[in-house]
């Protein structure tokens, strides 16, 4: 989980200096999961349960940032985002608010450490100093709303990774979905063109002031520009047009239908589910790195831009 750490700390690092209304105490950013009739998935076979997942007003989606998760019935929503629908029509358009939280260390405790190291450094602190002091964190978070995502004709994704800590909107892009348009395109011919805006500077917000993040993405366009008329890298093609995967939704592990693809950039696991084709794990994986690989860059890219989805909530 350490590059899960360097991702969030690269999050919070850029917002903390635009203030604190970003931020909330409790975490609250939307309604709780909605409705009082939950979605019967039981005893029903992989394709049947995969077309009974509907998002309402409340739903909840979990994910982290990361290819590996770790344990899915965890209390403790460190580095967990977590995405609530406010607003959801089918093939047409998404309205969602976003909350990420991380452990910070507080102020006063790098004032404290900062302060103990001076002392030190000017033996100020006697022939027997005390232990330094401990490092002491809260709880802090982030919040986020994204309007109008394009379910219906985008073939532009907006990755999690560079989801602003506003309120924005989607400009065109489907978010986590494919659009309907993918999908139908997806499901008839077995390919489509999908933008991964893994290297479009305009999306990149907040994280293009990350050094790190900045240097990654000098190497991946180094090894797009080295495969430039060879291959189309947005030329995406099914690879699995028919798998089963392990979900966990309103609270049981359940099995759903899923459809896999990939392109130049990485790999896709898509919910078989033409109201609702969210999909649920997005893996970087270029197929050339020379840069990348060469700087240690792609370690780094992969744990950003690569995300899973842990659980629905409030499905109906």
């Amino acid at each position: 989980m350490k590059i899960l750490k360097i991702f969030t700390l690269i999050i919070f690092l850029a917002v903390l200096g635009a203030g604190c209304a970003w931020f909330g105490s409790n975490g609250n950013i939307g309604p709780i999961a909605a409705g009082p009739r939950p979605a019967d998935l039981e005893d029903v076979s992989p394709e049947e349960a995969s077309k009974r997942i509907n998002f309402v007003v409340g739903s909840q989606i979990e994910m982290v940032q990361s290819t590996v998760v770790e344990n899915h019935d965890s209390d403790n929503k460190e580095g967990v985002r977590i995405i609530t629908i406010d607003r959801f029509a089918p093939m047409y358009y998404a309205n969602l608010n976003w909350k990420l939280s991380l452990d910070a260390e507080t102020q006063d405790s790098i004032q404290a450490r900062r302060q103990y190291d001076q002392d030190l450094e000017e033996d100020n602190l006697g022939d027997n100093p005390a232990p330094a002091p401990e490092i002491v964190t809260e709880r802090q978070t982030v919040v986020g709303t994204v309007d109008q995502l394009d379910l219906n004709k985008s073939h532009n994704l907006f990755l999690p990774a560079y989801w602003p800590p506003d309120e924005v909107e989607a400009n065109g892009n489907s978010g986590i979905w494919l659009s309907d348009e993918v999908y139908e395109e997806i499901k008839r011919t077995g390919d489509s063109t999908i933008y991964f805006g893994m290297a479009d500077s305009s999306l990149f917000g907040l994280m293009g002031q990350s050094t790190e993040f900045a240097n990654a993405i000098k190497d991946l366009q180094k090894d797009l520009s080295a495969i430039s008329g060879k291959i189309d890298p947005d030329l995406t093609t099914v690879t699995t047009e028919v798998a089963d995967w392990p979900l966990y939704v309103n609270g049981k592990e359940v099995t759903v239908r899923v459809i896999k693809a990939s392109n130049w950039f990485g790999d896709m696991v898509i919910l078989d589910n033409k109201q609702n084709p969210l999909i649920l794990k997005m893996t970087f994986n270029p197929q050339a790195t020379s840069a990348l690989e060469s700087s240690g860059n792609k370690v780094l890219l992969e744990s950003l831009l690569s995300y899973e989805v842990t659980r629905l909530s409030g499905v109906q």
